[in-house]
């Protein structure tokens, strides 16, 4: 799908977090399925009015950023596109249904901009962030996973694999993993790793294992998840917005 009307983004290198310290960002992915034929109306909402909803959100602090990717292939009954807010606390993140009033904000009923009459399905999820190396792509491969121990897994991020990437990121624009704190069931994922690419290309270069030189320390992740990632999905960045 090609991009939006635009693209806004910044580096991800903004967001405030100190693992050292354990203060862990929070954020969302609200999934959404996009009939093809409704993408340019949906498109149109959110970059003309709630973008700048978003932004005035992060402007006044209430969250610390905000973004749409596309999916990448997939079929006509999965998700298309799904949003991220990004938090600096999960107090940010308790009160964020309350942010989104663009009566407040434009002076426009949410009812008269609102896009859930052009999806055929949502979802929502939240996340902490627990381990990450900033930067920017265009393209991230999101790995999600179901590990016998979805804690040990991230703290396994954090000591092991962050510390190899900060020497050899092996081709990757930025690198994160994530432990998913609500809506967690035996069905789907509770864990997230988010590989940034500069190009298409690449993602799919590393999604086929074909990027040489990759780091390979000494991991107990093949004991806590031995049947490997459950998902992995190609998304685009359409939009990304924060201070």
């Amino acid at each position: 799908m090609k991009k939006l009307l635009f693209i806004i983004f910044f580096a991800l290198s903004v967001l405030p977090f100190n693992l050292n310290g354990q203060e862990f960002n929070y954020f969302t992915i609200h999934f959404i399925q996009v009939p093809q034929e409704n993408v340019p109306e949906v498109a149109r909402l959110e970059t003309t009015y709630w973008s700048k909803v978003a932004q005035s959100n992060i402007d006044s602090g209430k969250q610390s950023a905000w973004g749409l990717v596309a999916r990448v292939g997939g079929g006509s009954d999965s998700w298309t596109h799904a949003f991220m807010n990004v938090y600096e606390t999960a107090e940010q993140m308790a009160s964020a249904n309350s942010n989104y009033d663009s009566k407040a904000i434009l002076g426009i009923d949410p009812q008269d901009i609102a896009t859930f009459d052009y999806i055929e399905g949502y979802g929502l999820t939240h996340w902490a962030l627990r381990a990450f190396i900033p930067g920017y792509a265009d393209f991230t491969v999101w790995n999600f996973g179901k590990p016998n121990n979805p804690v040990a897994f991230v703290n396994e991020q954090t000591n092991v694999w962050q510390p190899a990437f900060e020497k050899n990121m092996g081709g990757r624009e930025y690198w994160g993993a994530a432990l998913k704190i609500n809506n967690v069931t035996d069905e789907y994922s509770s864990v997230l790793t988010m590989d940034g690419y500069e190009t298409l290309a690449e993602a799919f270069k590393a999604m086929n294992g074909e990027i040489p030189n990759q780091p390979s320390p000494k991991s107990k992740v093949s004991e806590i998840m031995p049947d490997g990632f459950s998902g992995r999905v190609i998304v685009e960045t359409l939009i990304w917005l924060t201070n």
